[in-house]
């Protein structure tokens, strides 16, 4: 899992037109994961018809570290 996770942010960085080395991808990492799980939330979460408004806070959250 964490090899696919990791092609698959390359291939997005790769197709926003960053050449990005190994060492920093691997750093990466896990912001992506954590972004990727929150996503997973997002898109899963029953609405209804409420509306939406989102907003970014690169904060600490829930004792996961976005660094």
């Amino acid at each position: 899992m964490v090899s696919e996770n990791r092609e698959e942010l390359r291939a997005l960085l790769e197709h926003a037109g960053y050449d990005v080395p190994d060492d920093e991808l691997d750093g990466m990492m896990r912001v992506y994961q954590i972004n990727q799980a929150r996503l997973k939330l997002l898109h899963a979460a029953d609405l209804d018809d409420e509306e939406v408004a989102g907003t970014f806070s690169p904060k600490t959250t829930n004792g996961l570290e976005a660094s």
